[in-house]
Formats: structure tokens, sequence, C-alpha cells
């Protein structure tokens, strides 16, 4: 009798529980840079006064730094895992959905250097005596906004890689096919609302309240694969007759 399903090769399963240390690791370090760092220290709409915070403690700022640069580092090393675990579904897909969440770590290892540059205009004295104290307004809430740009950027491309990803675990049902379908349609909404906050930035408070249920997905499909790893379907039995027919076809055409 045929087994109902089986174990996942084991160089597969080890890629896919680091896929989900991996997942956890980026859920952690984003969780730890924003409610850590960012609310503690960055004051939405008054430079002046996330200036003085970051001036103040400068060292915890820089953690938040230190965070956000390990989590884009995960962020490569996840897309390599799941290629790795994917390319046997479907290769140009899994190749081209590693391709966006690469970019991903690009547009976020970018906005880390635009807090570098924040904390030296805010915490070192001979870079803040060398500005006028509206100039060195201008240019942090100006660096400020960047990175928030930069921040919708990356979920763009997040939103992009991580819809292929989950497309492609459908169809392998290597993860329950529920949880890719909640990948799908939580991603989407991202997506959407990514661009949203490009074009119409006054709304963002609104928009990303729409991301909770990436952020679930994330934690639970990290747990599922650490846990859990991956399971591959067993193939359908052909009958043995049908197998001779069609290789008795197959070699009438040969000839």
């Amino acid at each position: 009798m045929p087994a109902t399903d089986a174990s996942a090769p084991p160089a597969l399963g080890r890629h896919a529980r680091l896929a989900g240390f991996l997942y956890l690791t980026i859920i952690v370090t984003s969780l730890l840079s924003s409610l850590l760092v960012e609310s503690r220290l960055v004051v939405d709409g008054n430079p002046a006064a996330t200036i003085e915070r970051i001036a103040a403690d400068e060292t915890l700022y820089r953690a938040g730094l230190v965070y956000d640069t390990v989590m884009f580092a995960s962020v490569i090393a996840l897309a390599w895992a799941l290629f790795v675990i994917l390319r046997g579904v479907d290769r140009h897909r899994a190749l081209l959905a590693l391709l966006w969440r690469v970019a991903e770590a690009i547009v976020g290892a970018v906005t880390v250097l635009f807090g570098v540059l924040i904390a030296l205009l805010a915490g070192d004295p001979g870079v803040r005596a060398a500005f006028e104290p509206g100039q060195l307004r201008s240019l942090v809430d100006v660096l400020l906004a960047a990175r928030e740009v930069g921040f919708d950027v990356t979920i763009f491309f997040l939103s992009l890689g991580t819809i292929v990803y989950c497309r492609l675990l459908y169809v392998s049902r290597y993860v329950p096919r529920p949880l890719a379908v909640l990948g799908l349609v939580s991603f989407v909404v991202m997506l959407v609302g990514a661009a949203v906050n490009l074009l119409l930035p006054v709304h963002r408070d609104i928009v990303m309240a729409g991301w909770a249920p990436g952020i679930v997905f994330e934690v639970v499909i990290g747990v599922w694969l650490l846990v859990k790893g991956v399971r591959v379907p067993p193939a359908v039995p052909v009958p043995l007759e049908a197998a001779t027919a069609h290789a008795q076809r197959r070699g009438a055409r040969e000839t």
C-alpha cells in the first residue's frame, strides 16, 4: 500500500529548518528595532526632539542599526534557503523570488546607512557644530523621511518575493496549503499598501495596520518550518499496464 506522504530528504529538511530559524530571527530583530529603539528615540514630525533623544542615548540608537543590519543579512540567507528548497518546484520563479528578496536587503542596507548619518549628525559634537540648528534639523528630518521611504520600498520587494515563494509552497504542498494562502493574501495586501504609502504617505498609519496578517504569517511559517520542516507529497503510482503502453507508444514514435 503506498504511503500517504513522505519525509523530505535530509538536505531539504535542514534548509527548511534554517529558513524557519531565519524567519523568526527577522521578526525578532525587526521588533527589537521598532519597539525598543525607534519608538523611544524617534519623534514623528519633531526632528529637534529626535536629535536630542539620540544624542542622549546614541548607543541605543546604534544598537537599532545593528538589529537592522542583522535583519537584512538574515533576509539574504532566508532567500537563499527558500531558493534551495523550492528550485525543484520551479527554478526560474524561485530565482526571481530570490532576486526580489536580495533587492529588499540592498535597499534595507541603504536605510541603515541613512541611520548612521543621523547618528553622526545627532551624536557627534563636532558634526553638530558644523551646522546651524535649523540646518541640522532639516538634514535629520530629510534623512528620517528617506528611511521611511526606504522602508516602504523594502516592503514592496519583500511582498513580491514572498508572493512568489508562497505560490511555490502552495503548488508543492511543502507546507499546509491554508498557510501558503495566508501568505499570498497577506503579502498582496502589503504590496498594495507599500505602493499606497509611496503615493500617499499621509495614510501611512492606516496602511500599516493592514500588515498584521503578514507578520502573523511569518511567525507561523517560521515556527512550522523550524519544528516540522517540509513534507514531500508522494508520487502517484502509475499502473504497470499504463506504463508499459506509454513506453510502447514512445518506442513506436522513435522508430
